[in-house]
């Protein structure tokens, strides 16, 4: 399962759409509390995570997939160029940052590079 976590619902469901076209289970979060339940369920693989989310961020999602041991790869997009790949170099499961606007092709080639292929059916 790869979790998509971000607020913005267009994005969040188009990637979600281009992602099971590509054989991943996708579940949806559109804050990060949501997203924290799912990257504790089995089966989770990674996880693409917006950083500006209402109630808990992602940098403070990243602190506490850290402090939990929760080690799945972690894909950021941001829609703000104020955060580089140095800040996030703290997190050793971030594997690539975005700026948006970005290709969701460029995130799915991300996804299969750093999640591994889908699961077998």
């Amino acid at each position: 399962m790869i979790v998509i976590a971000d607020d913005d619902k267009v994005f969040t469901e188009l990637l979600a759409v281009l992602l099971e076209k590509a054989g991943y289970e996708v579940r949806e979060a559109y804050n990060g509390q949501s997203a924290y339940s799912l990257l504790r369920e089995p089966g989770c693989k990674g996880i693409v995570l917006d950083i500006r989310m209402p109630g808990i961020n992602g940098a403070e999602l990243l602190m506490m997939m850290a402090a939990d041991g929760i080690d799945v790869p972690v894909i950021v997009v941001s829609g703000f160029p104020d955060f580089d790949e140095e800040e996030f170099k703290q997190f050793p499961n971030v594997r690539r940052l975005f700026i948006k606007p970005v290709y969701p092709e460029e995130v799915l080639e991300a996804v299969k590079k750093y999640a591994g292929p889908p699961d077998e059916k």
